[in-house]
């Protein structure tokens, strides 16, 4: 499939249908500013269309003197509103992952570290997306003296909630990073001990920066691994993307590998995502065409045809870019870090992928 075709996958069609309500339209944007007020750090944003069209980011930011999360949304894409702290506590909180469920439960999870390489997942819920009470946390992982970081959330088909993320010095046998999954069930009044994700870690490389989503009736999760000549994907020269997929989040297909470039090539940062008709695509950072990385989609039942039904994404340069389709058909909101080490800021703009 080209990649004008692949690109016409992600724009939905303008039936006035999926604009319910005369909702705002929204248009392309330049790059902007989202983090302001913001002298520090600001970093790992995440951002989630709920199902009344409101547009949410969250993201970690040390401006009020203490590593949290924070949140702001947009109704029409003009007005945010106030960054919001919606994490207190002293620890270092990072890495924050949204998402809303088939209830309309807004559910937030993220890594707490007590010390540099020491923490722990968290977990807390909101029935609005926008009132979240400290008092609810809920600590997902038990293990101490281990790394558990990087966490995103699912929701399986049966309505089980899911939380996959990395996780060092747990296995004895595995030296290396590996995915772990901690789960909810709809019966379930507590987190599950969490567990190796069953046959997607590799016992030689680096599995990590998992992202999952639901996608029609399975779960979809994408990975980067990487060898062992560095520990994190984004100082390793060269890593690659993988793929599997889950009926019920735990018993997965054989890992799918991706990329296939030779030489050193980063792919970092892979995120699912849908445009309003609900076709699935892939999202990362590369740099296979550029020393620079840039921004690449391709849609998730083209996995199998890389490179040729990539698409470059009108995205600026940065890292850690998300997207999320807005009520406007073919118009995304994309968000991403940008700035000098101490003082990064989230930006963001509304943008078209091309059909």
């Amino acid at each position: 499939m080209s990649a004008i075709a692949c690109a016409a996958m992600f724009a939905a069609c303008s039936d006035d249908s999926t604009n319910p309500g005369g909702q705002h339209e929204f248009e392309p944007t330049e790059p902007a500013l989202l983090s302001t007020g913001s002298p520090t750090k600001d970093e790992d944003p995440s951002v989630l269309r709920a199902q009344d069209g409101t547009l949410f980011v969250t993201w970690f930011s040390d401006r009020g003197g203490n590593s949290d999360i924070y949140l702001t949304s947009t109704r029409d894409g003009n007005e945010w509103t106030s960054p919001a702290r919606i994490t207190t506590d002293a620890g270092g909180d990072f890495y924050g992952n949204l998402i809303q469920d088939t209830a309309g439960v807004f559910h937030l999870t993220w890594f707490r570290w007590t010390a540099p390489f020491v923490g722990h997942i968290w977990y807390n819920r909101s029935p609005d997306g926008l009132t979240w009470d400290p008092a609810a946390e809920v600590q997902v992982t038990q293990v101490d003296g281990v790394d558990d970081w990087v966490p995103v959330l699912a929701q399986a088909p049966d309505g089980t909630l899911l939380i996959y993320f990395v996780s060092e010095a747990r296995d004895d046998t595995n030296p290396t990073s590996e995915i772990y999954v901690s789960w909810k069930g709809p019966g379930d009044t507590a987190w599950n001990p969490a567990v190796p994700g069953a046959g997607i870690n590799s016992a030689t490389e680096h599995d990590h920066l998992p992202y999952a989503a639901r996608t029609d009736g399975a779960v979809t999760l994408v990975w980067v691994r990487h060898d062992t000549s560095e520990p994190l994907p984004w100082l390793n020269p060269k890593s690659d993307l993988y793929a599997a997929t889950s009926t019920d989040g735990f018993a997965w297909s054989a890992p799918m590998k991706i990329t296939n470039d030779t030489g050193d090539v980063v792919h970092l940062f892979p995120q699912l995502f849908t445009n309003l008709d609900g076709d699935w695509g892939l999202l990362w950072l590369s740099t296979r065409f550029a020393a620079m990385p840039l921004v690449y989609a391709m849609a998730l039942t083209n996995l199998d045809d890389y490179p040729t039904a990539l698409v470059q994404i009108a995205l600026p340069g940065g890292y850690s870019h998300r997207v999320t389709a807005t009520p406007t058909p073919g118009i995304f909101l994309g968000v991403w870090v940008q700035g000098p080490e101490g003082q990064q800021d989230i930006y963001f703009r509304f943008f078209a992928i091309p059909a």
